[in-house]
């Protein structure tokens, strides 16, 4: 064990000292990180935004005041207009105009159309969301009206906007929300992982798959050209091995690689710029046996293609291929949740998405240690069978 030991170490401090790792085990992945930090800042929680949606108010009753305000209660900021002052005002993306007489309209049962002007270039995701708001708003204002008619005795009060009505129907609608309305997700749907919550893991599994893949396959097999693996098997150790040595040191090569983008993931969440709401800490402990088993599989898999391959050169260029495949296959440049079915049935064929699966079940769904124990024996199991492939492919070289 002593002498595995040894010839891992070695391997991992060639790997980390050569000048040419340096900028793809250390550099490229911190720009990778910094650039998804600052492109997935953090703006809080999505139900405390608050968005800007001016109101032009040509009512001069009561109720379009109250749709103001009702409006202000679904997290917009709405400031009131007049029709005068908005000649003079530029709205931005898009505003709200109530029409005249929106009272005596609404009291009188007649049907009345508030108007919702958006520009031609304004996001439609967010258009949408404020229709969705302005809609909770229509029915707030109408379920007001509907208590505050039912409760009015028209034999004291005839006129339905007497000082006095007017004042019971302020009250109501300043009364707290009895009801609120919790959603989630039922059934056998999950959530689709978004933001730094599919970047950040994503970066990780990609560099760790592109890092071991690119430069073991070319070191293994530029050791094999230059004999180094067959002056390796007069030592004592058998030619299995010196094999099992080659793979410990791919996977502390994959451990060092996903330890630098944790660490620089960290360090990051700490610049105010970014303001990167993304952490390892709450996870780092369930991830461990994750992380050890993706990057043993990865580790094998290197062994597997370099025994197939004759020269460096070779080598190089299908890992680069192997790598992109493997990282877009498996979920790591974008949600394995869109992409089409055959895609991710392909996919389940590859170490990524496994790693991929296992992430998101701890950090985006929540699922705890349980959640990683499919994915890390799938991966054991992968790593199983590349190391008896590699085996045999390596040994003709040793």
């Amino acid at each position: 064990m002593k002498m595995l030991l040894h010839v891992a170490l070695h391997d991992l401090r060639q790997q980390i000292s050569e000048r040419s790792n340096i900028f793809f085990m250390f550099l490229m992945p911190l720009g990778f990180v910094v650039f998804f930090s600052f492109v997935n800042q953090n703006i809080g929680n999505p139900a405390d935004v608050r968005v800007s949606l001016p109101v032009v108010n040509a009512d001069a009753g009561i109720l379009g005041g109250l749709f103001a305000g009702y409006l202000e209660d679904e997290s917009f900021v709405s400031p009131v207009h007049s029709v005068a002052e908005a000649d003079t005002i530029e709205f931005g993306t898009r505003h709200i105009e109530i029409p005249a007489a929106f009272t005596d309209s609404v009291i009188a049962g007649v049907q009345t159309d508030i108007n919702l002007l958006k520009n031609e270039d304004s996001n439609t995701d967010y258009d949408l969301t404020a229709e969705v708001r302005i809609h909770q708003a229509q029915v707030r204002l109408i379920g007001d009206l509907a208590r505050w008619t039912a409760t009015r005795d028209t034999t004291i009060a005839p006129d339905p906007m007497s000082a006095a009505e007017q004042g019971r129907l302020i009250a109501l609608s300043q009364e707290p929300v009895k009801v609120t309305v919790r959603s989630e997700y039922a059934g056998t749907g999950r959530p689709v992982p978004t933001g730094a919550s599919q970047s950040i893991p994503g970066v990780m599994v990609m560099f760790v798959v592109m890092t071991v893949l690119i430069g073991g396959s070319a070191s293994l097999t530029m050791e094999r050209d230059q004999g180094t693996l067959r002056r390796l098997a007069t030592t004592p150790l058998t030619p299995r091995q010196i094999i099992a040595g080659k793979a410990l040191g791919l996977t502390f090569v994959g451990l060092v690689q996903a330890g630098i983008l944790i660490g620089a993931t960290e360090l990051l969440s700490l610049v105010p710029a970014l303001s990167s709401d993304f952490t390892w800490m709450p996870y780092l402990g369930l991830l461990i046996p994750l992380l050890l088993a993706y990057c043993g599989c990865v580790a094998t898999l290197t062994l597997f293609i370099s025994g197939m391959l004759r020269t460096p050169q070779q080598a190089e260029s299908l890992a680069w291929l192997v790598g992109m495949a493997l990282s877009a296959m498996g979920g790591a440049w974008w949600p394995s949740e869109i992409m089409p079915g055959w895609m991710r049935g392909v996919g389940q064929f590859f170490p990524t998405s496994w790693a991929m699966e296992g992430l998101h079940q701890v950090i985006t769904w929540g699922h705890g240690f349980p959640g990683t124990v499919v994915p890390v024996l799938v991966l054991l199991l992968m790593a199983v069978v590349f190391w008896a492939l590699g085996a045999r492919t390596m040994r003709v070289g040793v």
